[in-house]
């Protein structure tokens, strides 16, 4: 079983960083772990949006779903001003490509093949920092089924599902993408345009942390593509991939082994990649409106 550090991480965060020359000195500094705190950033971020005369806002429906709200506060560290941004992306990014979210739902029988051949899989223990896991076995992606785009939706779907827990919206997520066996034929089928999307979307316009991206097996034409799309992505993005190749003890030093399963060379047993849909398919049960939540209209 691995250690994690608890929701509270044992650390405080500070939101801003303030030099003695910065604009921010006035702007107060807020603690994650403070729940004095957290409420404040939650005050002031209201306050923002009730004041903003951005058409994203023009809809202030959301001013009344604090969890909703906690979500872009988390992910950047009660940083007011960042979180404010962030939610202006994610309705500008939402207003400009309905294809992405209009119908998106568990119940798609495209989105449910992907899950089943666990696009993406969850691990179910979490690393030693507190942080879930995701995995994508890109051999498995049966294209002739379903295409990139369901594969982005399941992501959706998932990374909305896990972000209900404050804890998640706290560690972030760790990634880890197996190109073993992936075909030439396959990576024919990763179209440039969905793959822009995606990048443009969890880069900027969604309220979740990655705090690391791994990709192992890469094949020499998986790599050269991973390298050109590496040039379009943020340096503080591109400071978090790894490319393993096949020596996975680089991998163990980031994950450890103990959670991983054994196609990672971990100590647990191969993963089901239908744990994870069952997971969602009960939630669904539990809660009839959690599609409506992904397709809301904040």
């Amino acid at each position: 079983m691995s250690e994690y550090i608890d929701y509270d991480m044992r650390r405080a965060y500070c939101s801003t960083t303030i030099s003695k020359t910065s604009s921010l000195l006035n702007k107060p500094c807020y603690n994650l772990n403070e729940p004095r705190d957290r409420s404040k950033a939650l005050m002031d971020l209201k306050d923002r949006i009730g004041a903003s005369i951005d058409f994203a806002f023009k809809d202030k429906s959301c001013l009344q779903d604090d969890e909703f709200l906690y979500r872009f506060l988390f992910a950047k560290k009660l940083n007011v001003d960042e979180a404010f941004q962030l939610l202006i992306n994610y309705h500008n990014y939402r207003t400009k490509n309905p294809e992405v979210f209009d119908n998106i739902s568990t119940m798609t029988e495209t989105v449910q093949l992907c899950l089943k051949d666990g696009f993406p899989g969850v691990l179910s223990e979490r690393d030693r920092r507190g942080r879930k896991v995701l995995v994508y076995f890109a051999s498995n992606w049966n294209h002739t089924s379903y295409s990139l785009m369901s594969v982005y939706k399941a992501t959706i779907i998932t990374l909305d599902k896990l972000l209900e827990d404050k804890q998640n919206q706290a560690n972030g997520f760790v990634v880890i993408v197996d190109w073993t066996n992936f075909t030439f034929r396959q990576s024919s089928h990763l179209n440039p345009k969905i793959l822009k999307l995606m990048i443009e979307g969890l880069e900027d316009c969604y309220p979740v942390r990655f705090k690391g991206i791994h990709f192992v097996g890469q094949s020499w034409y998986v790599e050269a593509a991973l390298i050109l799309i590496k040039t379009t992505l943020k340096e503080k993005t591109r400071k978090k991939i790894r490319m393993h190749g096949t020596n996975l003890s680089t991998l163990h030093e980031s994950v450890a082994k103990d959670i991983l399963p054994t196609e990672l060379g971990g100590d647990g047993p191969a993963l089901n990649n239908e744990n994870w849909y069952n997971t969602l398919m009960e939630s669904m049960k539990a809660h009839e409106n959690f599609d409506n939540i992904i397709n809301g209209n904040y």
